[in-house]
């Protein structure tokens, strides 16, 4: 996601320095491909669509062979962080290639950890004991005088 972030970011700054941006999200949506595909030029991604179809609420019918994005759903670019979030996740859906990292809580787990050997670490002796502790429960005074009323 860093590289969609990094693009989406240059695209929006260009936008912004420009004055790009319109009250009208479909005015400017088409520009906002234009410079995406600008910034991807040169690099391992490609994009998956030709073309994009930018409708109001949906009230075009769809067409099978293009990306329908529903233009209510964009956060307004005044919201900087909101719209660069937005668009790096446009970019990462609409672009193949590039390099596809793990998530981050991935890569600060210790390689000599395993699951199952903490798992049987920690395990195993609760269930010796649990086993002695669930027979003298049923055999006390107190699980008796609870049964019985």
């Amino acid at each position: 996601m860093p590289q969609y972030l990094r693009i989406a970011e240059k695209v929006y700054n260009k936008f912004k320095d420009e004055k790009k941006f319109t009250q009208k999200p479909v005015e400017y949506l088409n520009f906002l491909i234009k410079e995406v595909r600008k910034e991807i030029k040169g690099t391992e991604m490609k994009l998956l669509y030709q073309y994009i179809d930018f409708q109001e609420g949906f009230q075009k019918p769809l067409r099978e062979d293009a990306l329908n994005i529903d233009v209510s759903l964009v956060p307004h670019h005044q919201h900087r962080d909101e719209f660069i979030l937005w668009l790096a996740g446009f970019i990462e859906r609409i672009t193949i290639g590039g390099k596809k990292k793990l998530p981050p809580i991935l890569e600060n787990i210790p390689p000599e950890f395993t699951v199952h050997y903490q798992l049987e670490k920690l395990v195993r002796p609760q269930q010796e004991n649990c086993y002695d502790e669930l027979v003298s429960y049923f055999k006390s005074e107190e699980f008796k005088e609870h049964s019985m009323s």
